[in-house]
């Protein structure tokens, strides 16, 4: 059975507008990072490019999108990095080489002749790329995972909040991470100070309250509002992309199903 390119030229067109594009309001974690001096977005000109070719020379494809062929080996190289793309660098002959050689050895005096041809000739580095099917679909998942655990982790408090301390301005005491965990009060399942009582806050929220002259509460409050949103909106965006995703993993099942049949 031939498998079609087809939906994972869909699914490579996806990702990098999720992920790469710098015009989408939630910059996911692993964001691809260029230089200042380069214009931004190019990951999402370069990825739609391969998408239509198969190998193809860099110094080509640099010149039919218009871009600096360093601008275009700096993204070329993080996404090789992220496996997105596979890179192979050749030793060739100039252009028009084999022709000149040809032509050299019809001669009469092909010996020397062909010495000479070979003291003109030289070899030059080229590489040349290509999208990595095979590697798009595992970095996709691992991409969407990781995206979303990020937010997920901070809306949770999990391995973010270092200290607690206590609120009361005569207290001031301050608790580990783990030492707070034996300090949570039964009535209201938060953690209290074991001198006077006082509802402990995290550190970082005690310190975005002082900055905003606001109540530990309300800090809390809005930066778990915000998380919440923006997970909600990481969860509209990627939509597409997950689909897709699902879309492949079906496709596969049902075309081992299928040769599983034809065995039988």
């Amino acid at each position: 059975m031939t498998t079609s390119t087809e939906p994972f030229r869909r699914l490579v067109k996806l990702v990098a507008r999720a992920f790469y594009d710098d015009d989408m309001s939630v910059k996911a974690p692993n964001k691809l990072k260029i230089d200042k001096s380069d214009s931004r977005g190019i990951a999402v000109v370069v990825l739609d490019a391969l998408t239509r070719r198969q190998w193809v020379k860099e110094d080509d494809l640099a010149r039919d999108l218009r871009l600096h062929p360093k601008q275009l080996r700096r993204t070329l190289r993080t996404l090789e990095e992220e496996a997105l793309i596979l890179r192979e660098h050749r030793r060739e002959t100039a252009k028009g080489v084999k022709a000149y050689n040809a032509a050299i050895a019809a001669t009469n005096d092909g010996s020397t002749s062909q010495r000479d041809g070979e003291e003109k000739q030289k070899l030059h580095t080229h590489s040349y790329c290509c999208l990595d099917y095979a590697q798009v679909y595992d970095i996709v998942r691992y991409k969407i995972h990781r995206a979303k655990k990020k937010i997920k982790d901070e809306l949770e408090d999990r391995n973010t909040i270092q200290n607690y301390l206590c609120p009361n301005n005569n207290c001031a005491r301050r608790y580990s991470a783990l030492d707070a965990m034996r300090l949570i009060s039964p009535l209201d399942e938060n953690f209290h100070c074991e001198n006077c009582n006082g509802e402990l806050v995290a550190e970082r929220d005690k310190l975005a309250a002082e900055e905003l002259g606001d109540g530990e509460d309300n800090a809390r409050r809005r930066r778990r509002e915000k998380l919440k949103v923006l997970y909600e909106r990481l969860e509209r965006q990627l939509k597409p992309l997950m689909d897709q995703h699902h879309l492949i993993m079906v496709t596969f099942l049902l075309g081992k199903l299928e040769l599983s049949l034809q065995g039988a």
